[in-house]
């Protein structure tokens, strides 16, 4: 994808299958609604999200936007397997600790049995892109989620040596005081919390608290719901421009449709708001735009439509 001088290549790091809760049905498998997702509804009633980044290259600088979820687990991903008569096991102990009731637990622990994920291909993306991580000048972190920062360091080391780390000031606040849903998320995909993962590079983040530019033809906008501090990430060169958007949306449908809505967000009431506000600033108006987790990180556009809009991929 070119944006006048601007050159974007999505990188990717795996996958995620689960079953995501929704605020309305899937998309029927014989409606257009479906098969403009390209395969992320699955008939099994999974959703297949891609993992990975986009490499920019802009001016002197060699930007990643987003970082992945980080090297594959030895041995491979399984979920965790949940005792739930077991107060010690260290699920529910830390469902217990918030005060669930033992039902919900169980319910989280069904929804978390049928994931799957492989992850741990960036660096092979990378050198397939000819790029070394000693290449890099930039990480831009959309959100702090574990998806988004795996490749940030690895091993107590920053991964990107020559790297400046950017991120959402609210976002970092957040994920460094350790919120009881990082516990969980480490617990089910066996990844360190985002302060540890995060720790070797503190002394080079470099934050921001509204909307600005960060470097040449990349600025980036606030776009809260998802997370604190979530942020959608504009590449502007003349008149051309593209947007990365993060996890403010996880599939073309929830730009599609006002009311369908993947319940991932940590404050759903101000993320459908942003959700909507973009849709509107997309329809029609031939922006490409990706997301994190769109199939293949591929770029599309909004189009107008009636009742429901409609979604090209690029």
């Amino acid at each position: 994808m070119q944006v006048g001088a601007i050159e974007i290549i999505p990188v990717l790091d795996g996958t995620i299958v689960s079953q995501l809760p929704a605020s309305k049905a899937l998309p029927d498998p014989d409606g257009e609604a479906w098969r403009a997702q390209h395969g992320i509804f699955r008939p099994d009633g999974l959703i297949e999200s891609t993992i990975g980044g986009f490499l920019v290259r802009t001016g002197d600088r060699l930007v990643l936007v987003d970082a992945g979820a980080g090297p594959a687990v030895p041995g491979g991903f399984t979920p965790p397997q949940v005792d739930l008569e077991d107060d010690e096991d260290p699920f529910v102990a830390v469902f217990l600790s918030q005060g669930a009731p033992r039902e919900l637990i169980g319910a989280v622990a069904e929804h978390f049995a049928t994931t799957q994920m492989d992850r741990g291909h960036l660096p092979t993306s990378l050198a397939a892109a000819g790029v070394a991580p000693t290449d890099v000048t930039d990480v831009v972190l959309t959100h702090l989620h574990f998806d988004h920062i795996g490749w940030v360091t690895d091993q107590g080391r920053a991964w990107f040596p020559n790297a400046t780390v950017h991120c959402a000031a609210a976002d970092l606040d957040h994920f460094l005081g350790d919120p009881d849903e990082e516990r969980t998320v480490s617990l089910v995909f066996d990844t360190p919390m985002a302060s540890e993962r995060l720790g070797p590079v503190l002394d080079r983040i470099e934050t921001w608290e509204a909307d600005l530019t960060l470097l040449p033809g990349v600025d980036v906008r606030l776009a809260p719901g998802h997370t604190p501090g979530s942020s959608v990430v504009v590449l502007a060169d003349g008149d051309e421009r593209a947007m990365l958007l993060g996890d403010m949306v996880h599939c073309p449908l929830e730009l599609m449709d006002d009311e369908f809505d993947l319940l991932v967000d940590m404050d759903p009431g101000l993320a459908r708001q942003v959700r909507e506000s973009y849709a509107r600033e997309l329809e029609g108006s031939d922006i490409p735009v990706a997301a994190a987790h769109f199939p293949g990180l591929r770029f599309g556009r909004l189009l107008p439509g009636v009742g429901i809009r409609q979604w090209s991929f690029s």
